[in-house]
């Protein structure tokens, strides 16, 4: 009885080019990758072009002020922090939440995986409620950011934007490392 096989897809040359592009590690420093972010955190708040920065979160009857144009970001070995400022009624002034994400560092790279606490340092009243909505949007942030400076390092052999392939962070470094899409093309078997 014959058996199924899988050969591997034949080796065009978009797919040689691709995988012989290889890309150099970005290193920005934090407060260039602050002023990108700030460029282009509307994308992540859903923000229209020339508004003001600010929306607003509901939760039942409690609402929560973001200010997206305010956002900061802080580098050390393996650790990306996220400030996110945020008003409310119930809190005397405005306040940066800090939201810190574990990513990988040069030494021990961790390519996309990132991990942060389910709680945020911020005044009770705004970490009961709102923890989880403000880490999300620092992660979301985060993968933004590296997926528009991996975009502006290059494009693979169809002419597509690279892509993030790891985070890390190192003293006042942000480390994100470009590459081209992979080709998941399909295989048969004969």
């Amino acid at each position: 009885m014959p058996r199924a096989t899988t050969r591997p897809a034949a080796r065009t040359p978009a797919r040689a080019a691709a995988a012989a592009t290889t890309t150099k590690l970005l290193r920005v420093p934090a407060e260039e990758a602050t002023r990108i972010l700030r460029t282009t955190i509307r994308f992540v708040a859903d923000l229209p072009p020339r508004s003001t920065g600010a929306f607003v979160w509901t939760q039942g009857d409690s609402e929560l002020q973001v200010d997206a144009f305010g956002v900061t970001l802080a580098c050390a070995p393996g650790l990306v922090t996220v400030g996110v400022p945020v008003s409310c009624d119930q809190v005397e002034k405005p306040v940066t939440v800090p939201v810190p994400i574990a990513v990988g560092t040069p030494q021990r790279p961790a390519g996309l995986v990132m991990t942060t606490f389910d709680r945020v340092a911020a005044p009770p009243l705004i970490a009961g409620l709102w923890s989880e909505a403000i880490a999300a949007f620092a992660w979301e942030a985060l993968v933004h950011l590296a997926q528009q400076l991996a975009a502006q390092a290059g494009k693979d052999a169809q002419g597509r934007p690279f892509v993030p392939l790891a985070v890390a962070a190192d003293a006042r470094l942000l480390l994100v490392q470009p590459a081209p899409r992979i080709d998941l093309g399909t295989r048969t078997a004969r």
